[in-house]
């Protein structure tokens, strides 16, 4: 084999090898865990008796889509922040009869509390985990604290 079909071959194997690592569809690509210019929010389903929980949550500038989670399933999304403060992001939550709506992340709140917040979702109210045993739980109706 002459040095250049050597060339040809190793430079088409380097093609072959370097794209088989770009993503199919960019779409898709999954969450970058380790961005450290995004907050992450995870949402739980700890309703009693099991029901689905439909979730459906917004900013001003995005729509994130109804979620379905079954009992015990979470769902998580992220975003950047906006530098003046104002991000926000306001969610509605059904199961059965009952829909409720809560702000599940207000920047002025959550900023410095949560780079990736964890919300528990029960008939009681929304609780955000400060840590492995503390957590901030409020009223569905006007957003207070209630309990930890």
């Amino acid at each position: 084999m002459g040095s250049s079909s050597m060339i040809k071959l190793l430079f088409t194997l380097a093609i072959v090898v370097l794209t088989s690592f770009l993503p199919r569809n960019p779409v898709a690509v999954p969450i970058k865990r380790s961005d450290p210019d995004r907050t992450y929010v995870y949402i739980y389903n700890e309703l009693d008796l099991g029901p689905t929980l439909t979730v459906h949550c917004w900013s001003k500038d995005d729509d994130l889509g109804e979620q379905d989670l079954p009992p015990k399933f979470s769902w998580e999304f992220s975003f950047g922040l906006d530098f003046l403060g104002r991000t926000r992001f306001v969610c509605t939550f059904k199961w059965d009869d009952e829909v409720h709506k809560f702000p599940i992340y207000v920047q002025s709140r959550d900023d410095y509390d949560c780079l990736k917040c964890n919300w528990t979702i029960s008939q009681a109210g929304p609780c955000r985990w400060k840590s492995a045993s503390e957590s901030v739980c409020y009223h569905w109706e006007d957003g207070a604290k209630t309990f930890n």
